[in-house]
């Protein structure tokens, strides 16, 4: 279908100019009318160009989604119809965004789309393992079941991000205030420090001469330090975006020493809670697999993943194949057979979520306490080489003295 550029007046006197998917222009106004819009002007753009651009930022965060799904959930338990919960949130929603996108999928459900394609409508805002689930809900007849189990598990997932940010910013707060501090002395003190040296005539030593060196670059080049440093860090961000490098940045993000073991339980629980979360929705095991994959944060456990579903495929089942890749830790492989066997794999998907929960917790809490050693160390380096630096042209002009 082609897309219609549009300019309308919201009930609320503002205006807005958004790009839709529409069979034609009718279908456009048909729209507006439901949304209580006054339509300005309407006119078919090229392609999908202007629908991007309109729609790169997002409307919602991870908060307002978790909140939302569990006010549908509570509505939908208590006997309310899809549309008319829709509704009622929509009265009851404080945020602009999530009202506009609400109403987007009411008229989506009304025209005879299903929730789950009303909701793949806007891929920004509701994830792929958001939309499948809520698919395997519609199609097992327990939608409100199937949004508890993701709510938890949205939940759970913005928890240990928390936690995780939580343990990093003292690390960062004392990187950044060592740059800070390290800049202020090269601009501030160490310019004293070299007039004196050139006082003395003496051969200074190799950290003084450096130290010297820093000065100069950051007084006469900082405009090239800025470019090298963002020129650097552009050109990171393209490749880890590239097939290639994104999969050896995911591969480092799990070797990584303190880090990588984090990262790793991390995805562990991810997985066995998302696999967990679709298996028991009623979702067929290699769609589950496809879905997993491609949501469980790190493209080399994806792609082990993509090949253990090739086994299920040729009948190896599941256990066999993820190890073979020798990324799953020997527990989760362990558990996953066990459970093959007795017909029990959700149950040990749980215990296993459950298992890497209380890793990942110890983990974060001990994160501060093995990054610690590492800080104590930089900054020590840094103020032996700042005191090697300064004090021995000092020591050398005493010995000369004698």
């Amino acid at each position: 279908m082609p897309n219609f550029e549009y300019k309308a007046i919201k009930p609320d006197g503002s205006e807005i100019t958004e790009v839709m998917e529409a069979k034609d222009s009718d279908a456009v106004t048909g729209y507006l009318d439901k949304l209580g819009y006054l339509p300005l002007k309407i006119k078919q753009t090229g392609g999908g160009i202007s629908l991007k651009l309109f729609s790169n930022k997002r409307k919602l965060n991870d908060a307002e989604v978790i909140v939302f799904t569990r006010q549908l959930v509570t509505l939908l338990r208590a006997g309310v119809p899809l549309l008319s919960c829709l509704d009622a949130l929509v009265a009851q929603s404080d945020s602009e965004g999530l009202k506009e996108i609400i109403q987007k999928v009411y008229v989506d459900i009304e025209s005879g789309l299903s929730l789950s394609d009303a909701f793949k409508r806007h891929p920004k805002e509701f994830s792929e393992l958001y939309i499948h689930s809520i698919k395997a809900g519609e199609i097992g007849g327990a939608l409100d079941d199937v949004l508890e189990r993701l709510v938890e598990l949205m939940e759970h997932e913005q928890e240990v991000n928390a936690r995780i940010k939580s343990a990093m910013r003292y690390p960062i707060i004392v990187v950044v205030s060592l740059v800070l501090a390290f800049i202020a002395l090269m601009m501030l003190v160490v310019p004293n420090f070299i007039d004196l040296f050139d006082k003395m005539g003496i051969e200074l030593p190799l950290p003084t001469r450096l130290l010297i060196g820093f000065h100069y670059l950051l007084s006469n080049y900082w405009y090239l330090l800025i470019a090298g440093v963002s020129a650097i860090a552009f050109g990171f961000s393209k490749y880890i975006k590239t097939e290639k490098g994104a999969f050896r940045w995911a591969q480092f993000m799990i070797t990584v020493p303190v880090f990588g073991d984090l990262n790793l339980k991390t995805a562990m629980s991810r997985f066995t809670r998302m696999f967990e979360t679709l298996n028991s929705s009623g979702l067929p095991i290699l769609q589950t697999l496809d879905i997993t994959a491609k949501t469980v944060g790190n493209v080399v456990i994806g792609k082990e993943i993509e090949k253990a579903a090739l086994g299920v495929l040729q009948g190896a089942g599941l256990a066999a194949p993820l190890a073979e890749g020798k990324i799953f830790p020997p527990m989760v492989i362990q558990m996953i057979s066990i459970g093959e066997q007795s017909g029990s794999l959700d149950t040990m998907l749980l215990n296993v979520s459950k298992h890497y929960d209380i890793e990942v917790e110890y983990a974060v809490k001990n994160l501060t306490s093995m990054i610690e050693p590492i800080l104590t160390v930089g900054v020590g380096v840094i103020v032996l080489f700042l005191a090697l630096a300064i004090f021995l042209p000092m020591w050398d002009l005493t010995t000369l003295a004698k």
